[in-house]
């Protein structure tokens, strides 16, 4: 018997997918993670970074077909996919698949715009996320951690998010194979230690990502044809990402659903700094350490984390190159007990106490860390002060993690200090509510609309 190829089987499970469906839990953490990604691009539209990405994006014009978040206009889809997505980006506070080393949500923004022009229903966005998720994340663990050692960044959520767009678009099986192959022409070619390297422009990546999705539907919808073995062929995106061609990454569409192992972040910032973020917050408690007493901070960890988190920041340093930095999340973590939007503020980034913390950060690789990854994503910290005490903490599943899921009461405390700080605790709940329990025949745009007015800007530059 002939495998279907990967590309043909994903567009199959596409077409054929219905909310109904979907098992109960599935339903449950989809809803977790558009709240979450919401969450997260509300918060994040309010930096300088994205303001300037959305006022490049503004001054072009174009149909006003979707909302830009907190920007108080609307965009052409792929546009407002680029700036929803940067802005989830910029705190690196939102979702990601450790098995495809990988940020899933990257899809969303994608299929939100997408939703809002064809006037969707929040089921239908539902359901078109599972897909995007199901069909990213086969693609994105064929090629980890491969991808990552040989200098590039995962580009799986581009595919996965023409999948979901298409399917929002009510695209067939072929059309919606041809979406998945049209995105290659679109989707950036990301080096990873571009990302690594802190630069402001780094959120443009994430949205470029979403709008590829966009763009494979729309060629798609408009009858263009797309590349059909774009994951499969043997030059084709898993065998250059990862060295070897894979055909078997889909037999289990439909039965697996790696969606719920996708973890959400109880800290901002990359994921290997949680295992440190948690230990140095559980170690400043328990132990009410003070910041200016510490004189040496030791971080064990796993190889990965090292080649790319081991980043000093120095004395001036941005809100990218911080979330990127395992030094500037241990010395938050110590300073405020919590790393979250507020620790990449100008005040904190510039704080003496804060940057002298960061400064005592030392990593080093551990052997049974090592052996551990990537199932566990282990580190151990040790903080020694000034009277000689030693506290060592090792946190082998960070909080947010599939094993250890936020509560709904974390995801909805998280949720709220974006969105609420933002347009008031009335739309937060709002918006939380119908995005956790959509309910039957409710636009998209009954989300989205109430979150297009601009918020007071943060102060961090």
């Amino acid at each position: 018997m002939t495998a279907v190829p990967p590309t043909t089987a994903m567009a199959a499970f596409a077409a054929r997918l219905s909310y109904a469906d979907l098992p109960g839990a599935v339903v449950a953490k989809a809803g977790a993670l558009l709240t979450d990604f919401v969450g997260t691009a509300v918060g994040g539209s309010r930096t300088p970074e994205v303001s300037a990405m959305a006022a490049l994006v503004r001054a072009r014009g174009g149909r006003a077909a979707a909302t830009v978040f907190g920007a108080g206009f609307s965009a052409p889809a792929p546009d407002a996919a680029f700036c929803n997505g940067a802005a989830a980006d910029v705190f690196e506070h939102q979702d990601g698949y450790r098995f495809g080393g990988f940020h899933p949500s990257h899809t969303l923004p994608a299929l939100l715009a997408v939703a809002e022009e064809t006037g969707a229903e929040l089921r239908d966005l539902v359901t078109a996320a599972v897909v995007a998720y199901e069909v990213s994340d086969r693609i994105g663990r064929a090629t980890h951690p491969r991808a990552t050692q040989a200098g590039w960044f995962p580009i799986a959520a581009a595919f996965g998010a023409a999948a979901g767009c298409a399917k929002l678009m009510g695209l067939k099986e072929d059309g919606i194979a041809d979406a998945i192959g049209a995105a290659a022409f679109f989707a950036p070619a990301i080096l990873i230690e571009s990302i690594f390297a802190g630069p402001s422009a780094k959120p443009a990546f994430a949205g470029q990502l979403a709008r590829a999705g966009v763009e494979g539907a729309q060629h798609a919808a408009a009858g263009l044809t797309g590349w059909r073995e774009v994951v499969e062929h043997p030059r084709g995106l898993v065998a250059v990402l990862g060295g070897e061609p894979v055909t078997d990454t889909t037999d289990d569409l439909g039965t697996e659903w790696t969606i719920l192992d996708v973890h959400q972040k109880r800290f901002a910032g990359c994921r290997h700094t949680h295992g440190a973020a948690q230990a140095a917050v559980e170690l400043a408690v328990e132990h009410d350490l003070d910041p200016a007493a510490i004189t040496a901070v030791d971080v064990e960890t796993y190889d990965i984390a090292l080649l790319l988190v081991d980043r000093p920041v120095g004395t001036d340093p941005s809100t990218v190159a911080c979330t990127l930095s395992l030094p500037y999340v241990v010395g938050a973590a110590v300073a405020d007990r919590d790393v979250g939007g507020d620790q990449y503020d100008l005040a904190r980034r510039s704080d003496p106490a804060v940057l002298r913390v960061a400064d005592l950060v030392r990593l080093r690789g551990a052997a049974d860390l090592e052996a551990r990854y990537p199932e566990y994503t282990a580190t151990r910290v040790t903080i020694t002060t000034a009277g000689g005490s030693r506290h060592t903490r090792t946190v082998d599943v960070p909080a947010g993690d599939s094993r250890a899921p936020l509560t709904r009461d974390q995801l909805l405390a998280k949720f709220g200090g974006y969105v609420g700080s933002a347009f008031g605790e009335r739309i937060a709940t709002q918006t939380a509510d119908l995005l956790l329990d959509p309910p039957e025949a409710t636009p998209v745009r009954d989300v989205t609309a109430p979150l297009a007015t601009p918020p007071v800007r943060r102060t961090v530059d």
